[in-house]
């Protein structure tokens, strides 16, 4: 894609100076400014004009521009091996703008599933997540879909939870000490606000031992104290079980894959991918960009 045509002087400019970078620092990867000149080239033709206005959803339409793109030597698409020496180019391009003091931060960190063979999770459609609530039987469990689906947490997250991190009166749950070590803020729904006090007020109490010192702890064990992860999964294996769904046994799922599912349900209905970002926690698009992709979001997205 040597031959692309570049109007904008801005990018023309910047294309001969990724040249010279390539070449001062000596880089193997000599194909970097021709992978630059076709993302220049697919920025002019989405009319965006100026580099440091590049977005995370500018990226994540070039990907999927990529993975769209017939290749002109042999037919057919780009190989993923193709897909990700682009990316790799795109990626020194924003380090050489960071490095020049041009930019403040990239929005083109690397997808880390490019790198070798990704499984995407199986999600769960609307209608089998209602056939699981529908099969709950018991407070404590409608609870455990609420903070895995409702709110989109980790089985982690849900096991770490306490009592004064959910605030029923601003609607929220404060997610403390995340993937990262880092701390996010997760909005709840009337449904899921309705749930978790349903639990709180007829069953947690039964579950304070006598014998035990108070356990600050949201879920409580039968003895008392603070619910292990893998009793989170088996709650939801008994779910699974109950509905007699072979669809959603074959799915073979865990807590985690309610919380794709709940974020591909987020931008099938219109929401924002970078909402759905912070909303899940993720710090970089790598993750969210699964969702984007697995939906054909880009229409959602784009200006």
């Amino acid at each position: 894609m040597k031959l692309l045509p570049l109007y904008n002087p801005a990018y023309i400019e910047l294309h001969k100076d990724v040249q010279s970078a390539v070449i001062a620092q000596g880089h193997n990867a000599y194909n970097y400014p021709s992978y630059v000149r076709e993302f220049l080239f697919f920025l002019e033709t989405e009319k965006i004009v100026d580099i440091k206005t590049v977005k995370v959803a500018d990226i994540i339409g070039y990907y999927e521009y990529l993975r769209e793109r017939p290749n002109l030597k042999r037919g057919g698409g780009l190989s993923e091996c193709t897909i990700r020496k682009h990316i790799a180019g795109l990626n020194f391009l924003f380090d050489h703008l960071l490095n020049t003091n041009r930019i403040e931060s990239s929005p083109a960190s690397l997808p880390r599933f490019l790198f070798g063979a990704y499984r995407e999770r199986e999600i769960l459609t609307v209608e089998e997540i209602k056939l699981l609530y529908l099969h709950t039987k018991s407070k404590l469990e409608r609870a455990i879909l609420a903070f895995a689906y409702g709110c989109g947490l980790r089985r982690t997250e849900i096991e770490r939870l306490n009592l004064s991190d959910v605030i029923f009166n601003k609607g929220i749950v404060n997610v403390r000490k995340s993937k990262g070590n880092k701390s996010r803020t997760v909005p709840m729904s009337d449904a899921v606000i309705k749930d978790l006090k349903e639990y709180l007020v007829y069953e947690r109490d039964k579950r304070i031992a006598c014998n035990m010192p108070f356990c600050s702890a949201f879920f409580l064990n039968r003895y008392g104290g603070r619910m292990g992860g893998q009793a989170f999964n088996t709650k939801l294996n008994d779910i699974i079980s109950r509905t007699g769904n072979q669809k959603i046994a074959d799915k073979d799922i865990s807590l985690h894959n309610l919380r794709h599912s709940i974020a591909t349900h987020l931008l099938d209905n219109g929401a924002d991918i970078e909402f759905v970002r912070r909303f899940l926690g993720h710090t970089d698009i790598d993750t969210t960009h699964l969702y984007s992709k697995r939906r054909k979001m880009r229409m959602l997205i784009k200006r």
